[in-house]
């Protein structure tokens, strides 16, 4: 049996793949739908801001890490999809970050997403 015409398919399945796996865009970078302006959102977003100085906001409201719970439970309960985004700022302490993440699951939030800006 001759081997030559078979190395040479594999040669060129191996070029095709390693090509095609070159063009293909990272995961973390994202092109988001848009919507048209007469749709309307029926869930409340639930978005966690974490400052660089260790400001804590529920939906643009001022709170803290202590009440943060109690507050989120309540927003959770009325969210039939249980999703919560939570944005930092690059320069915020990395235990704030963990701690936020852990009063999320504690709350009974069931999705919870990291914002991040698209570079």
């Amino acid at each position: 049996m001759e081997l030559s015409p078979l190395i040479d398919c594999i040669f060129q399945l191996l070029i095709f793949f390693m090509l095609s796996s070159t063009f293909l865009t990272p995961a973390i970078q994202l092109t988001l739908p848009s919507a048209t302006a007469g749709t309307s959102q029926n869930e409340l977003e639930i978005i966690i801001t974490l400052s660089e100085s260790g400001d804590v906001y529920l939906n643009k409201t001022p709170t803290s890490l202590i009440a943060l719970e109690s507050e989120l439970k309540r927003l959770l309960a009325k969210s039939e999809k249980k999703s919560v985004t939570i944005r930092g700022d690059e320069n915020m302490p990395y235990s704030a970050f963990l701690d936020a993440l852990d009063i999320t699951k504690r709350s009974g939030a069931i999705h919870v997403n990291v914002a991040h800006q698209a570079q």
